[in-house]
């Protein structure tokens, strides 16, 4: 269904140079946070605090890492002046959205696990379990999906794209959607939220986050396929739109 060649040239893009480490430190930040906070605390109250933070601060963190990784996806094409070249490729608008969402959602997801290793190392060393960390690679995953399939798109049709996605993750889902509670389905985190809480018992602080949202993989996984489907639809009519210009 993708194009192998596209996916891999513009996966190649995004973690080439700094940005992957830039944006992997951004993703490590909650599993930072937990380390620092978990040190020379009992088990039980550092494993608790772990739960806490990534259900807050990796919210935002990873949030900000994805919306940078996803709309650079094709804004680096455009800068550099190579995005006509990539238009000339013989495939369906449909594929080319899909292949480059794909690129987007890998390079997203390497950052996102290089980050959760960081918390999964500091839950290993401060608490000694190494498998309490492993449930929350869930959400990780799960937000690199979801965000870049709502970046991407955001990134080709919005010349401030970086000022858009800011505008989404801290006034639409930072405050609308709890103030709305009915809105708290359209938050992305929550979404990513849901899949970590059904796989594992969180404290009822990190619960506090998913508002009305009930925990639930299957669920999440559907609204994430929803997400990428929509994504990938309002991409491809985009890249269509511009083929009739």
């Amino acid at each position: 269904m993708i194009d192998l060649g596209l996916t891999r040239h513009i996966f190649r893009q995004l973690t080439g140079g700094k940005r992957i480490w830039g944006l992997s430190l951004l993703s490590a930040v909650a599993g930072l946070a937990a380390w620092i906070a978990g040190t020379g605390r009992r088990a039980v109250d550092a494993a608790e605090n772990y739960h806490v933070i990534v259900a807050t601060a990796a919210g935002a963190t990873l949030s900000i890492a994805m919306l940078v990784m996803g709309a650079a996806a094709l804004r680096d094409e455009r800068d550099g002046g190579t995005l006509s070249y990539l238009y000339l490729k013989p495939i369906a608008r449909w594929r080319f959205a899909l292949s480059v969402w794909s690129a987007s959602m890998l390079a997203a997801g390497l950052a996102a696990i290089i980050g959760w290793a960081v918390g999964w190392v500091a839950m290993g060393l401060t608490v000694g379990s190494w498998t309490l960390a492993l449930p929350a690679l869930s959400a990780y995953l799960a937000a690199a999906a979801g965000y870049t399939a709502i970046f991407v798109p955001v990134g080709y049709l919005f010349s401030r794209a970086v000022l858009v996605g800011l505008a989404y993750v801290f006034v639409w889902e930072a405050i609308i959607t709890r103030l709305v509670s009915g809105l708290g389905a359209t938050s992305m985190w929550r979404t990513a939220l849901s899949i970590y809480a059904d796989l594992t018992a969180l404290p009822e602080d990190a619960l506090e986050t998913l508002g009305t949202v009930t925990p639930s993989v299957t669920v999440g996984v559907v609204k994430l396929v929803i997400t990428v489907a929509l994504g990938t639809a309002v991409l491809t009519w985009a890249l269509k739109r511009r083929d009739a210009l």
